[in-house]
């Protein structure tokens, strides 16, 4: 059996117990990226040679295959490794519940040692190696190393996916003058070339994949960018029918020493000094065997109709047709799969996953919601707790401290993500289109890498892009063109006009957009959204706008009625508030308010809206979303003002006018609608 360990004196003892004879080093230290390289190609070399029996090597055949490569990475003197290791009783085994609880917390999860030693509350650093390392020796848990070589210079991260040549330098931890971090995924805690990640699969799905790969290989999501994966387990070589020999040999890792140890033999003592930063390969030879069965029983969600998910909710025919066609889609026999629910600004998207979760969860499987937006998280996971029970619905977002709970149902950040691994039979992403989402590889990886190779993918958006239609062959579509009240989305109007113009330290607003301002805060209870491209132009619009106040065409508007925020407004959320309740008429603002903001009565302006590098066409139609989302007020007005119609804004226009003309197609709008809107 050959392995990778950090604590090859506890091996040696542990495994003497499990009834294991000869154990010997087969490396020196390493840092652990270079040592699962090793491994990988020893792996190979191994698995290269033609039949069972030829697969059998000598301790010395490893040792000399394992010098050669490690020469060819630089290590000029391997001899370091040539001896037998004495078992010692100085280091106490792991605990049976520890065990227990990290293999429980790593089902379906990649984390590094940091945060499992956080998760699940222990001090105890090197008694939680102890157990990881029985957890990989017994194949119940995987060991990823965090960063590995490619080719040259080039290194891969297995958390977040990133890869490139990084920032070198000498680590105090690992003693090497080349170790290096990623540079991408350094917020849910730093990554070096020496640290360790690990897993517990629980899928028969990826059993198999396992089964066939050894410890490495090909991601089979949708998404072919993802590169191979080193999965490092105990390798365990064949033995040749009839023969008399129970001999097997394996492949371990340890934590590494400095360049200076890796020139002499160390002791036992240095290798526990070593603990926490090094990594060996191993080799023993076993005598026996030992097979520990872990059982798991599902807990069933009892079925829940429509009426029991919704409570005081009722489904629209749109809804009810969109819910219908997404249990269809999770019915599928084949594996995997996309699909798109394209809903209308404030259509109840969220609503019609409810059955679909729940068709999951009665089937003892696993459910994901994720979305870019913290804001969305905290507003979601509540219904989801009413809906299928707070037992079974956990909340993941930046500080919430609650990883280790065991639920079927995760309502998470797309940041959260990274830290799971195959685990969910379904992956619901909502509003994929927006900030930090649609630029980000590292999250779209996440997401990817959370569910499982047949797992199933659904998209929830009003603003769907392009990527979501390349993820596999052939993406379903559902739309719901029609918000529930029935009435027709507002559809923008266009103002050629050049809105601002520089005057001193200020601004002053064009007299066209001043009288369409007026125009709109006439209407009864109105209230003024006012968007523009950049932080700086939201203290000078809403200054200029205050000057203007009181006089000529704004006569009716009072300088305190106006007021700006952005993403570094401290109190941006009091503002909110302050608007929605309609302390003060007219806000100016960002693009922060596009998405999850529903203030009755409220009209919208894009000042500069040609500017697509900030005004793309999504943006746009979430803006225009924010207009006659309320049953008490269904309409609004919507302006664009430019001086020029740029793509995005006929875009974002086509797109609405496509999906008023869809729902009156389809006969979703109410009756009469026209003359009820002449009530407002």
């Amino acid at each position: 059996m050959l392995f990778l360990s950090s604590i090859p004196s506890f091996d040696r003892a542990y495994l003497n117990q499990k009834g294991y004879g000869l154990f010997e080093l087969v490396s020196p230290p390493l840092p652990l990226g270079t040592a699962a390289h090793v491994y990988f190609e020893l792996h190979k070399k191994i698995n290269n040679r033609q039949g069972i029996a030829n697969r059998l090597l000598s301790v010395e055949s490893v040792w000399d295959n394992c010098r050669r490569l490690l020469q060819r990475h630089g290590f000029s003197d391997v001899s370091v490794y040539n001896g037998s290791l004495a078992a010692t009783d100085d280091l106490p085994f792991p605990d049976h519940e520890e065990m227990q609880v990290v293999e429980k917390l790593l089902k379906g999860r990649l984390l590094s040692v940091q945060e499992i030693s956080r998760f699940i509350g222990s001090t105890d650093r090197e008694a939680l190696t102890r157990s990881l390392q029985c957890l990989c020796l017994e194949e119940r848990v995987l060991l990823l190393p965090a960063l590995y070589p490619v080719k040259g210079n080039l290194v891969y991260c297995q958390r977040c996916g990133w890869e490139g040549i990084p920032e070198f330098r000498p680590c105090a931890r690992c003693g090497s003058k080349q170790c290096c971090s990623c540079p991408e995924c350094g917020l849910l805690g730093n990554l070096c070339f020496c640290d360790q990640l690990y897993t517990s699969y629980e899928s028969s799905v990826v059993e198999k994949e396992y089964e066939h790969s050894g410890f490495w290989s090909l991601l089979k999501g949708d998404d072919r960018r993802f590169r191979q994966e080193f999965r490092c387990r105990p390798l365990v070589l064949g033995i040749p029918n009839g023969s008399s020999s129970d001999a097997r040999v394996d492949v371990h890792a340890v934590p590494t020493a400095s360049s200076e140890d890796e020139k002499r033999v160390l002791s036992l003592g240095r290798f526990s000094e070593l603990l926490r930063n090094n990594w060996h390969l191993a080799s023993i030879f076993r005598r026996g065997s030992a097979v520990e069965e872990v059982s798991a029983v599902s807990d069933n969600l009892r079925p829940a109709n429509y009426s029991e998910l919704l409570g005081e909710i009722r489904f629209t025919d749109p809804q009810e047709i969109a819910a219908d066609a997404l249990l269809k889609f999770g019915r599928e026999g084949k594996p995997g799969g996309s699909c798109l629910v394209w809903a209308a600004c404030g259509a109840g998207k969220t609503e019609v996953t409810f059955p679909l979760i729940a068709e999951f969860l009665r089937g003892g499987q696993k459910v994901l919601f994720a979305s870019p937006r913290r804001d969305v998280v905290l507003e979601i996971a509540p219904r989801m707790a009413k809906a299928f029970g707070e037992s079974r619905v956990n909340a993941l977002y930046g500080g919430s401290g609650s990883h280790s709970k065991d639920v079927p149902l995760v309502v998470a950040t797309t940041h959260q993500t990274i830290r799971f691994y195959r685990r969910f039979d379904l992956v619901i992403l909502d509003e994929g289109d927006a900030f930090p989402f649609p630029r980000s590889r590292m999250l779209h990886f996440g997401v990817e890498r959370a569910r499982l190779f047949e797992g199933k993918l659904v998209y929830l958006t009003a603003t769907p892009v392009s990527w979501m239609f390349a993820g596999s062959r052939m993406v379903k579509v559902i739309k719901i063109p029609v918000r529930p009240h029935g009435f027709p989305l507002p559809v923008p109007k266009f103002l050629k006009a050049s809105p601002l113009k520089t005057s001193g330290k200020g601004v002053v607003i064009h007299q066209r957009v001043l009288e369409v301002i007026a125009e709109l805060l006439k209407k009864p209870g109105a209230r003024l959204f006012i968007f523009v491209p950049s932080v700086a132009l939201t203290s000078l619009v809403g200054e200029a706008l205050r000057s203007a106040s009181g006089k000529d065409t704004l006569e009716h508007l009072d300088s305190q009625g106006v007021e700006w925020t952005h993403a570094s407004d401290r109190d941006r959320a009091l503002k909110r508030e302050r608007f929605f309740a309609g302390e003060f008429p007219v806000l100016v603002t960002t693009t922060i308010m596009e998405r999850g903001v529903t203030v009755p009565r409220v009209q919208v302006l894009v000042l500069e809206a040609g500017q697509e590098g900030v005004f793309d066409a999504p943006t746009l139609v979430q803006i225009a979303g924010r207009c006659g989302r309320s049953p008490e007020y269904p309409t609004g007005e919507v302006w664009f003002v430019s001086p020029g119609a740029s793509r995005s804004m006929r875009d974002a226009r086509a797109q609405i006018a496509e999906l008023n003309k869809e729902a009156l197609h389809r006969g979703y709008l109410r009756e009469n609608w026209e003359k009820e809107l002449s009530r407002f």
